[in-house]
């Protein structure tokens, strides 16, 4: 008798064993997320994403999107799920050599972003810096400075403090525009170099357009048009984009 029951409890605790591993199994499933890349270059299954120095998943598909460039597929890693936003943005990296991309969010004011959601894809650092400086504050300290240093000369940092930070970038950001816009035309060069800005502004105004943010999408066109408004005599500072209000 008692070595049925021996063998019963041997039974019970396997089962209990293989009943945990399949649990255990069904937890680390990732989770999965999509993006819009206008360009890609070179971005295939396989290739990382990151989150700083670490490896938080990989590009799964990449399938042809209607606006004429990419949708993304990407799996995170259970254990990094927690890292990803309604307003993350994927942020393209190496392109054309080793591509890979990386996880950023500008803010978490946003909600967790749950499985299968959309997020913003970023191709280059234009884009990058756009979304950044619409999408949330908090990063502009350390993310917009280096557009500022692309396309400007070096501006009076900005004093600390929440509000105060945003609207002071803010009018660097307006006043770099201008700036740009009459440095930039001078040559064959710096035309192409304004061409492509605007390009990529008309990217993130479409993204921001899909995901539900028109009064920002509408803002960014409006500053973009009027870049080359000093030469034709209208003022030269256009309106400052709002900040994305946070997403429930």
């Amino acid at each position: 008798m008692s070595h049925h029951r021996g063998a019963w409890n041997v039974r019970i605790v396997r089962s209990l064993l293989l009943a945990a591993a399949l649990m255990g199994c069904a937890a680390a499933s990732p989770n999965y997320y999509s993006a819009t890349f206008n360009q890609p270059d070179g971005l295939g299954p396989g290739d990382p994403v990151r989150h700083g120095s670490t490896q938080i998943g990989s590009v799964t598909t990449i399938s042809a999107a209607g606006s004429g460039g990419a949708q993304v597929s990407v799996q995170i890693d259970q254990e990094y799920a927690s890292l990803v936003y309604v307003d993350s943005i994927l942020i393209l990296q190496g392109a054309g050599a080793t591509p890979s991309l990386e996880l950023f969010t500008p803010g978490t004011e946003s909600s967790k972003a749950a499985d299968g959601a959309q997020l913003y894809g970023a191709s280059n650092d234009n884009q990058t810096q756009m979304l950044t400086t619409i999408l949330g504050p908090e990063a502009l300290g350390n993310r917009y400075a280096q557009f500022i240093n692309r396309y400007a000369p070096p501006q009076a940092a900005p004093s600390p403090g929440a509000s105060v930070l945003q609207n002071q970038l803010m009018d660097i950001f307006r006043q770099t525009l201008t700036m740009t816009s009459a440095l930039s035309t001078s040559t064959q060069a710096g035309r192409a170099q304004m061409d492509q800005f605007r390009d990529d502004a008309d990217t993130v105004a479409r993204q921001l357009d899909a995901h539900g943010q028109t009064a920002q999408a509408s803002q960014l066109r409006a500053e973009i048009a009027q870049m080359n408004a000093p030469a034709a005599g209208a003022s030269p500072y256009p309106p400052t984009i709002p900040k994305a209000a946070p997403t429930p």
